[in-house]
């Protein structure tokens, strides 16, 4: 099995742009960690910059990028919700290289129109980037086949008029799920472990916030190249459900289309299945909703150690991870990474987004899933 340098240097070979700043920093969160009788340390992929304002999508958007630029694209045209996380950091990664950025935004036909620009829309707005509104039915637009389509349709018309005006054009996924940039999360493992290291300490789990499945995969094989004992668990923030959209067919999928990349003979589908853990129960009401464990997490998070997660991805991801360790799914003792994939930007949206988090109040620690059931 490779080490953790070995893969790195199989991941070097890789066509990349560098845009962010790496390694991200690792540090123990030291009054959680007192708390709760858990050592909770935070990966913060939010500070890769090259703004300040960042997250996980801008390693992705280094490989994506990389290959594009060889490949002499010079527009890169994206997709996402209307408050889009990944939009803003492929702009921004875009105008890094000097490539033209192009964005395709759904918004939830009750939400109206946009009335002003705030967050990471307005973020990608300063930057300049072309932008083109679709309204659609209900925040998770992409459980819709029609609404994919049309949304897909789109910019594919749109990729075709730039193509016949003398442009090369690559049109990346939502989330930027393309599959030059899967590989990108096998160095977020390695400086994980190796900044666990550093401080001598062993992780026994890494947490993450599950949406287009585009951080797992990289790391996940990573730990299969490796053979790490980590455990991975991920909180969803939206439906991971067989057959839909995103599940965890997918996820295995773009782990062996890793090993691939890495020109190495990929793990069987069952020892993949077997170290995903996704935990449903967090999504709250809708994707891009505010939750109330999600609200009160980004709170304790901010007022014990004064990080700033986020209400669309992070803030339930670590509502996940405060529940495990609150009824025992975490032991005491332990040693959990939390990777922060970025969304601080989204604190700046309206209430509907980001919910009350002047709130006194904190969330219940026995909950309901969206079934009814109690959860643990």
């Amino acid at each position: 099995m490779p080490q953790l340098a070995e893969l790195e240097h199989l991941v070097a070979k890789l066509p990349r742009r560098r845009i962010g700043f790496y390694p991200t920093p690792f540090h123990k969160l030291e009054n959680l960690s007192r708390l709760y009788g858990v050592s909770f340390f935070m990966k913060r992929e939010d500070m890769a910059g090259p703004g300040t304002i960042s997250g996980s999508k801008t390693r992705l958007a280094e490989f994506i990028i990389g290959q594009a630029l060889k490949d002499g694209v010079d527009t890169i045209i994206t997709q996402g919700a209307y408050l889009t996380n990944s939009g803003m950091q492929f702009v921004t990664a875009a105008r890094v290289a000097g490539i033209t950025p192009i964005l395709y935004l759904t918004r939830d036909e009750r939400q109206g129109s946009v009335a002003e620009y705030r967050g990471n829309l307005l973020l990608s707005q300063i930057m300049g980037a072309e932008t083109h509104f679709l309204t659609t039915v209900g925040a998770a637009y992409w459980n819709s086949t029609d609404e994919k389509d049309r949304i897909v349709g789109a910019m594919e018309a749109h990729a075709a008029k730039l193509q016949t005006e003398g442009h090369k054009v690559l049109i990346v996924p939502t989330g930027g799920a393309h599959p030059y940039g899967f590989v990108a999360h096998a160095l977020t493992f390695t400086e994980m472990i190796e900044q666990a290291g550093a401080l001598e300490v062993e992780l026994d789990y890494i947490y993450h916030t599950a949406g287009t499945g585009t951080a797992l995969p990289g790391m996940l094989a990573a730990k299969l190249l490796t053979g790490h004992r980590v455990k991975f668990r991920s909180v969803a923030i939206n439906s991971y459900r067989p057959g839909g959209w995103m599940n965890k067919d997918v996820i295995v999928d773009r782990v062996k289309q890793v090993f691939q990349a890495l020109n190495l003979r990929p793990s069987s589908d069952e020892e993949i299945y077997n170290e995903i853990d996704i935990d449903e129960r967090f999504i709250g009401e809708d994707y891009a909703v505010p939750s109330v464990e999600g609200t009160a997490a980004i709170k304790e998070l901010a007022t014990s150690d004064g990080v700033f997660v986020g209400p669309i991805y992070t803030g339930k991801g670590f509502a996940g991870l405060l529940d495990h360790v609150r009824t025992g799914r975490v032991e005491k003792g332990s040693s959990v990474a939390f990777l922060h994939t970025g969304d601080t930007a989204n604190l700046f949206e309206v209430s509907g987004v980001v919910g009350d988090v002047t709130a006194t109040s904190q969330a219940p620690h026995r909950r309901e899933t969206r079934a009814g059931t109690p959860g643990p």
